[in-house]
């Protein structure tokens, strides 16, 4: 007995998701490997110094570099005096107790960086950390 043809060639109505998850898994493998990249975008030399501890792993850190050239940057992003006081604003109603960072370039002046400081210090933000390299042996 002969099968009726259009049993055969039925239209499939489900949603082939592989080639979804395959891209998604390609593009996180992307970001993974590029974001550690973002965090050494700025040239900034840190002195050396001898180190007994270094704990900054909190993801809600804030970290302020500054450059040769006394420019404040945040995660990669330069901002101008004005712009950078509007971000510690922000950065400090979110979370009031927890420590800022200042990477300085060793190379900066240190009239940009306490110009920071006390940028920092008059809008409330008292836990100042400043981060530098470890010294080799």
């Amino acid at each position: 007995m002969r099968k009726n043809t259009s049993d055969i060639y039925q239209p499939i109505s489900e949603i082939n998701v592989t080639p979804f998850v395959d891209v998604l898994l390609v593009l996180l493998v992307v970001f993974m490997i590029t974001a550690p990249l973002f965090k050494k975008a700025i040239d900034v030399q840190l002195p050396e110094e001898n180190l007994r501890s270094s704990s900054v792993n909190d993801a809600r850190k804030l970290v302020i570099s500054v450059n040769r050239n006394g420019k404040y940057f945040i995660e990669g992003q330069r901002y101008s005096t004005q712009k950078l006081l509007q971000k510690l604003i922000a950065w400090k109603e979110r979370n009031p107790q927890k420590t800022a960072f200042v990477r300085a370039d060793k190379r900066a002046t240190w009239e940009d960086i306490a110009a920071l400081m006390v940028v920092l210090k008059n809008n409330g933000i008292n836990k100042v950390g400043m981060l530098v390299e470890d010294k080799k042996p």
